[in-house]
């Protein structure tokens, strides 16, 4: 199974499940008898949870598990700290403080003020200029930087990639201590996402230049330093110039990669602290237990139908699939503990952004974020910070349905499409990717569809350059004697074909915007004009409760609509050794390890 890196985060989902998980984890670990606790040397902590890394630059980089790494070399405005359940939430990073004002028309202009005697590990002063210098470059056009969507929302970037004249950006430091955002809309991850980000760490300037910035000499913020990058392996050291070193736990940090099989056997072996992607048996044990859930990856794989194609220009035919395919029958036939059968599009781990705003202070006044210190117990999460969770909650998508029910409902959708039973319905192709996972789905899918429709679909493997091949529009074919194409829009020569539905940032439009009707993203070709203007009135909401409510409905009528049919939501597991305590983590596998220290439970 795949994970995704993106972005964020932040979340609590299944908050009483995950805490028995990290108690059954420690008596796993306290069965293998071994005592690892460090007694002498420097506390060094070995986590197995990346793939080989080829850059440290944090605009580039995409591997596997490299947001893991780069929230400890570098600080962005905000950090995350541990919210006490082991759930990362927003705290003050690089700015002790921000302020936001919104005008009339409901865009918001964000004013950081950063911290006193910040420095870059070469002793250098961080300033307002260097988060400027990194946002210019991110969103110029020229360097094809793979995050630079993520600067969308901020004022001029539509100018910036039309003219590659990066000073249109919205962002500017009238000292070095200030920092102005000016954003078109409120932008409701912009916290979350831009400011706490991964991929939007400031940025040496001159490092850039030189050549050196992303390698093993480069200069970094936060909480660690590179002592060395070499095969796709990193190993950090702590800072001596972060302002916060005290509170820093581990002396080293190595980031590792291996394979499936070896990560484990290296973790009872003692060489690995901390892994990704438990064996089945061991799974097996926590799942039967009735405690445990996957942590989530925000990704849900399933299904993409060609609505530009017959039989799929009808409603009726897509909405009889989709009622047809059982999905916890799926997961099974899959055979992978950590997935989990879809109720809609959206997976775990994202979030709705409208409790934090009920939370916030007064818009035109000085908001510093809460200290992470502080003595007080934090505050009980709130039900809906998660999309998922709150989607089920308001019942927009419901998952207590009857299978032989959705069945008898689909066979009459297909009849009243002109296919009573099946016949009639034309030949038609399913591709997916290669894969032994693709190959179980597939089966399991065209079987029910023959049982429960009458209906014949054929399942083709093909290469993942076949693939996108098949996803790419064609031009048409001529439609008069001129030559030309008369009114004739490009047609993707697929008609369903599986995928992941992934997130690159933290938030619902990211994966519901792909069906936007003008999206050159929009591989399904599906319309809807409903659907559009819930979209809209997601973009120009100012409330972060109405753009909630906006982007689940625009969920529901996609799911009534089914130009896509969500299969299974992913998800992954971990193990910490024993001994260790303070690990706090975010969706998609990212993890925390600053606060690390030894010979305590884990928890």
């Amino acid at each position: 199974m795949q994970t995704y890196s993106n972005h964020s985060k932040f979340h609590k989902p299944f908050l009483a499940a995950l805490l028995a998980l990290t108690l059954l984890l420690s008596a796993c670990g306290s069965q293998q008898g071994e005592d690892t606790v460090q007694e002498t040397g420097p506390f060094t902590v070995t986590a197995c949870t990346t793939a080989a890394q080829d850059t440290l630059d944090p605009a580039s980089s995409t591997a596997q598990g490299c947001e893991t790494i780069l929230f400890h070399l570098f600080e962005n405005l905000m950090r995350w700290e541990d919210d006490g359940s082991g759930h990362a939430v927003l705290a003050p990073g690089q700015a002790e403080s921000y302020e936001v004002e919104t005008d009339y028309a409901g865009n918001a202009t964000y004013t950081f003020i950063l911290r006193d005697g910040i420095q870059w590990s070469d002793g250098q002063a961080v300033t307002a200029g260097d988060f400027v210098a990194a946002w210019q470059r991110l969103a110029d056009p020229a360097n094809d930087l793979p995050h630079r969507s993520l600067l969308s929302d901020i004022v001029g970037y539509s100018d910036v990639q039309e003219t590659g004249d990066t000073s249109l950006l919205g962002v500017s430091a009238p000292d070095d201590k200030t920092l102005v955002v000016n954003l078109v809309g409120s932008c409701a991850y912009f916290l979350e996402e831009v400011c706490a980000g991964a991929y939007t760490m400031p940025v040496r300037q001159d490092q850039v230049e030189s050549g050196k910035w992303g390698g093993k000499d480069t200069v970094t913020n936060g909480a660690y330093c590179v002592s060395s990058f070499s095969g796709g392996q990193v190993e950090l050291t702590k800072s001596e110039t972060y302002y916060d070193s005290a509170a820093v736990g581990p002396d080293i940090l190595r980031f590792v990669s291996a394979s499936a099989d070896q990560d484990y056997d290296a973790f009872l072996n003692g060489e690995v602290d901390l892994i990704l992607n438990l064996p089945e048996e061991t799974l097996q044990t926590l799942a039967n237990s009735g405690s445990w859930q996957p942590d989530p990856v925000t990704a849900t794989y399933g299904l993409l139908l060609n609505t530009k194609v017959e039989p799929f220009t009808d409603s009726n035919v897509r909405l009889a699939l989709r009622l047809a395919i059982d999905t916890q029958a799926v997961v099974e036939a899959v055979g992978d503990l950590t997935l989990r059968a879809a109720s809609g599009l959206l997976p775990y781990g994202i979030t709705d952004y409208g409790t934090a705003a009920q939370e916030a202070e007064e818009e035109t006044t000085t908001q510093s974020v809460p200290d992470p210190n502080q003595s007080e117990q934090p505050q009980e999460p709130d039900t809906f910070w998660d999309f998922r969770t709150h989607s089920l909650e308001m019942v927009t998508v419901t998952t207590d349905t009857d299978y032989e029910d959705d069945c008898v409902q689909a066979r009459s959708l297909l009849a009243q499409a002109g296919y009573p039973d099946g016949t009639g319905f034309p030949a038609v192709e399913y591709i997916y990717v290669s894969s032994d996972i693709g190959k179980a789905v597939a089966q399991a899918v065209t079987a029910m569809w023959q049982e429960q429709l009458g209906i014949t679909v054929t399942a083709r493997a093909v290469t993942a350059e076949e693939y996108e091949a098949m996803l790419t529009p064609a031009e048409p074919e001529t439609t008069d004697g001129s030559g030309t194409a008369e009114d004739a829009e490009p047609v993707a020569p697929f008609q369903i074909a599986a995928r992941d539905f992934s997130a690159a940032y933290n938030d619902a439009k990211a994966i519901l915007g792909d069906f936007y009707s003008s999206n050159a993203g929009n591989d399904s070709g599906y319309a809807s004009e409903a659907f559009d203007i819930l979209m809209e009135s997601a973009a120009a909401a100012i409330s972060p409760e109405a753009r909630d409510a906006y982007l689940h409905d625009a969920e529901a009528i996609l799911l009534n609509d089914a130009p896509v049919i969500p299969l299974y939501y992913e998800g992954l597991s971990w193990q910490l050794r024993e001994g260790l305590s303070g690990l706090y983590r975010a969706p998609d596998g990212v993890f925390f390890l600053y606060h690390l220290s030894q010979g305590e439970t884990a928890a």
